[in-house]
């Protein structure tokens, strides 16, 4: 064979091998980000329609701070049409009893994420979420959000704009192939991005860890010309005062906050005692520049205490949540693509790495004790000082199962030193003031999204998933509905599914 041939016949083989491992890598992606998964059919899914009352209910006040007992909400067209202990039930409205129970607004996860999972919606109302904010959105969040206001079942939902980020060209791509970014190096195309975004409709802009200063300073600017909403991370291009000075409405993090800290005490391994005592110290100031500026927080506290764990009780955590729920295609992950998000001991996003030595194990689990306990120290001032706090999960993060982890959320919250009242309205009342949303309370005018409860979560928390019926927009889920809604999405799972979890299942 000539040299001109064997050159042209290596260049087509390099070629379409290239093209082949491309596509391989896409499909794999798609996998990974649970687009793979069999999708449940959501027309099947029928709630009830009508005009509805119910009856003798105990009802949480519009202050979220105790139950109102021997209530009757009309809920008509979507709507609370009225509330009071002695209505007059209307001719043709199914009455629903309410009598032993507790009615909350629907809660709301204000820190989640999708990817390419959409059965995740079903695992909200199950939970008795009824809206979510998607904090690394897509167009085919956007597309999810407009059918759900078409009708179709899921909770309300508010979709930001992918992640923007500072990267040089070539980064830039393979950041934006691999995971979604959008890369923005200077003022100009920062407006330009900001302007493009809001066009395509996304409700928010969600600013990076990695966005350098003069792309955020025009960022948050053009947003606000725009009435658009800029949340996200802390840059590590700022300094704390550029976050108070700028614009951005919300941290999405207690741990951003955190790490800010962290970064001025110049790192604190080895220091955990007297980073802790800074800590402490500090936590006053950052509540007075988030409450001038009507900065929220927003929490995923619940997350961060299980740092440690994955690290050394990881099939103990598993066991505990509901795996068999989770998108098998994001728990898996594959071995070969490290970094990512994977569930399973093998694949584990926060696992040690395997040749750490018992002196460095011992080093790790007291830093990430000191880590989530900072965090913590954080949501319990900043509730004393009135910090506006937002329930968030980070879900689809290992070990964070969609809809579940908000109660798990819930209670790491609780457990800080929140009331059980401020935890409700962190999860209710807070978050949808912060989205402008017509929810959040029980109130006549908004929006019937409510959650009918077997037992008092201002007694104990954890009663938040005693969950008897939940109502989006006046269409009733009653809880052999739910149940099925849960059980539609784990045989879609157990389709997919290629590593056998019955291990932390049973």
């Amino acid at each position: 064979m000539n040299w001109k041939k064997w050159i042209k016949y290596s260049v087509i083989f390099f070629t379409l091998l290239t093209i082949i491992s491309f596509l391989w890598m896409t499909r794999e992606g798609k996998r990974m980000y649970g687009g793979l998964t069999e999708r449940v059919n959501h027309e099947t899914i029928k709630p009830m329609e009508g005009i509805f009352a119910i009856d003798n209910v105990n009802a949480l006040s519009p202050e979220g701070d105790r139950f109102i007992p021997g209530q009757t909400i009309v809920i008509r067209q979507g709507m609370i049409a009225s509330i009071d202990s002695l209505a007059e039930i209307p001719s043709g409205t199914t009455v629903i009893d309410g009598t032993g129970k507790y009615v909350i607004p629907g809660l709301i996860d204000a820190h989640v994420h999708l990817f390419q999972s959409p059965n995740d919606l079903l695992l909200y109302l199950a939970n008795g979420v009824t809206e979510i904010r998607e904090l690394i959105g897509d167009e085919t969040h956007l597309e999810w959000r407009q059918q759900i206001r078409d009708g179709r079942p899921g909770p309300k939902m508010f979709v930001a704009s992918p992640r923007l980020g500072s990267f040089g060209l070539a980064e830039g791509w393979f950041m934006s192939w691999s995971q979604g970014y959008m890369n923005v190096r200077n003022a100009r195309e920062a407006r330009e991005l900001v302007h493009r975004l809001h066009d395509q409709g996304y409700d928010g802009i969600k600013v990076y860890s990695q966005l350098n200063k003069e792309s955020y300073l025009a960022i948050t600017e053009t947003a606000g010309t725009l009435g658009m909403l800029v949340f996200g991370h802390i840059p590590w291009d700022l300094a704390l005062s550029d976050i108070w000075e700028n614009g951005q409405n919300d941290i999405v993090h207690f741990e951003e906050l955190m790490n800010a800290l962290n970064r001025e005490f110049d790192y604190f391994k080895g220091e955990e005692e007297e980073f802790l005592k800074f800590v402490e110290a500090r936590s006053d100031d950052l509540a007075d520049h988030l409450i001038k500026n009507n900065i929220h927080v927003t929490s995923t506290l619940w997350l961060t205490e299980s740092f440690v764990r994955q690290k050394f009780e990881l099939n103990q955590v598993l066991s505990e949540v509901e795996l068999e729920y989770e998108n098998p295609g994001i728990s898996e992950w594959v071995p070969y693509i490290p970094g990512g998000l994977g569930w399973l001991p093998e694949v584990n996003r926060y696992r040690l790495p395997d040749n750490i030595t018992e002196e460095d194990k011992i080093g790790s689990k007291k830093y990430w004790e000191t880590y989530a306990e900072a965090c913590q120290v954080l949501a319990r001032n900043f509730s004393k000082r009135g910090v506006k706090i937002m329930a968030g999960t980070d879900a689809n993060l290992p070990p964070a199962v969609p809809g579940f982890s908000l109660h798990d959320e819930l209670v790491s919250l609780n457990r800080s030193g929140m009331s059980s009242a401020e935890v409700l309205r962190s999860a209710t009342s807070i978050p949808a003031g912060w989205l402008n949303s017509n929810s959040g309370k029980i109130a006549t005018g908004l929006e019937a999204n409510l959650v009918l409860l077997d037992k008092n979560p201002l007694d104990d928390i954890r009663n938040t998933k005693a969950i008897n019926m939940v109502i989006v927009e006046g269409k009733v889920y009653d809880r052999n509905l739910l149940d099925q809604l849960l059980a539609s999405v784990k045989q879609a799972n157990d389709l997919r599914r290629k590593i056998n979890i019955d291990r932390f299942t049973n």
